[in-house]
């Protein structure tokens, strides 16, 4: 493999002397350049000119982690880390500025990289060689500059351990034929690597329902082992985490959860419960919701806050003093909200999802009862912008227990009316001062008259102008 190399492959010579004094036999593989022309350009000109600047400084780099990997599955992202083998990052990282017009982030001493910002609004990364001690029950890492590695030892999973130099890489710990075989794998037992960073479970979720991976067994018995655990990690970061594997697949996430004894960890508020069984219904609250998460996942439903929904709507609530069906709703959004910022979701996502979860009923519940224009035009308007999420959890939800043709016939209905926006959106054109001045009416009262108005606008009984609303007012007021 060390034929792969040739005198202008400097970076890659450091790289594999220095694995060779740690004493590993690097392998080398080389990309084809098929693979290599899906990099964006403009990455790639930044790159080049990167490597031309640390060739003048003396320092050696590769590039490492996720950008390598998703090269390798032929799909290149933007996200380049750098790790640097020899030279000051320092020097580097503000020579790059200075020749790039890119903008340095601030130094962190306590991981050891830096980023910096260009023009275009990209972002690369730099990395010392650095390891990680955890002294427990501390779950922040001592860093401190270490050997190559080192430095790959410390990473998460096989995959994401790769090195690029040009046109060729350097796998350490076989991560390429996990890449081959769609598996995740960690770079060591995983007890350990899950007992560093409790976060890495939520991360190997995200990986497999990312890249469609499948999670070994080893991996898999040490994930259950430790999802308890994961009360001690910071809510924020494992939503964040959440909300993109959820983006990249509902149903694979929301599986593994289950399966790994995740969610059972996160919500232990949301059981699974034995439902009523017929020839529509799942035969548990779990069950119903992967379902559901299938069917938004068919329509390309990526909206984090719909798909939370999804399982906060299985919440289970009990009334301690009288059931009722308004009631327990009322106490599930406000045990839903309760939840929500326990796990510090934001109060534009908080106010949605406890939206969708409020009206998860609505539009069923218009058909059901042969609603009139009017009860459906006032629904139009406490869930506008959120109707078409609201559809889709709908039909979500339906596609479980009912023949929906009647449902998607209603929905059509419902759609066309929402269209017709100064019958939903409705603010009469005779204002307050006008009715004042017209009929001397005061305060109250013209709250009072504006709201008739309105409905009487809604139910199409008069047109929105100023002589049809004076005429209404003489006709059924005065």
């Amino acid at each position: 493999m060390i034929a792969l190399m040739d005198k202008n492959d400097e970076d890659l010579t450091f790289f594999v002397e220095e694995l060779r004094n740690s004493g590993i036999e690097a392998t080398i593989h080389l990309i084809d350049n098929s693979i290599l022309d899906k990099i964006d350009y403009r990455i790639q000109a930044k790159i080049n000119a990167i490597k031309e600047i640390s060739k003048n400084l003396n320092c050696s780099i590769g590039i490492v982690g996720g950008f390598v990997r998703d090269l390798l599955l032929e799909n290149p992202s933007q996200d380049v880390d750098f790790i640097i083998l020899k030279g000051d990052m320092q020097d580097l990282t503000q020579a790059i500025s200075k020749e790039m017009e890119g903008k340095v982030g601030k130094m962190s001493n306590q991981t050891l990289t830096t980023q910096i910002r260009f023009p275009d609004g990209t972002v690369f990364e730099f990395n010392e060689t650095r390891k990680e001690e955890y002294e427990y029950p501390s779950r922040v890492p001592k860093v401190e500059k270490a050997s190559l590695l080192e430095d790959l030892s410390r990473r998460d999973f096989t995959i994401n351990t790769f090195v690029l130099f040009g046109n060729k890489y350097i796998d350490v710990f076989d991560g390429k034929k996990d890449l081959e075989n769609r598996l995740l794998q960690t770079t060591r037992e995983p007890s350990i690597v899950f007992n560093e960073d409790y976060l890495r479970m939520i991360r190997a979720i995200r990986f497999a329902s990312k890249l469609d991976f499948t999670i070994t067994d080893q991996v898999i018995d040490g994930i259950k082992k430790h999802a308890d655990n994961l009360a001690e990690v910071p809510h924020e970061r494992i939503l964040n985490e959440l909300k993109i594997s959820f983006g990249f697949d509902p149903t694979k996430t929301f599986n593994l959860m289950k399966h790994l004894g995740i969610l059972v960890a996160l919500f232990p508020e949301i059981p699974d419960i034995d439902l009523e069984k017929n020839e529509f219904h799942s035969s548990s609250s779990w069950e119903k919701i992967a379902s559901k998460f299938e069917y938004l996942k068919e329509r390309n439903i990526k909206d984090s806050s719909v798909l939370l929904s999804v399982i906060f709507m299985e919440l289970q609530v009990e009334d301690s003093f009288l059931y009722n069906e308004k009631r327990l709703e009322l106490i599930r959004v406000e045990e839903i909200k309760r939840l929500l910022k326990r796990f510090t979701f934001s109060n534009k996502e908080i106010n949605e999802i406890t939206l969708y979860v409020k009206y998860k009923d609505s539009i069923e519940n218009l058909l059901d009862f042969q609603s009139s224009t009017l009860e459906m035009r006032l629904f139009l308007r406490s869930v506008d912008p959120f109707l078409e999420n609201l559809i889709h959890l709908t039909l979500a939800e339906n596609s479980t227990k009912r023949n929906p043709i009647e449902l998607f016939s209603f929905v059509g209905k419902l759609r066309e009316m929402n269209s017709k926006k100064e019958l939903v959106h409705v603010v009469p054109k005779l204002d307050g001062n006008e009715i004042e001045k017209h009929f001397g009416f005061k305060d109250r009262e013209i709250g009072e008259i504006k709201l008739i108005l309105t409905v009487a606008i809604m139910k199409e009984e008069i047109p929105n102008t100023k002589e049809a609303c004076i005429e209404y007012i003489k006709r059924k007021l005065v």
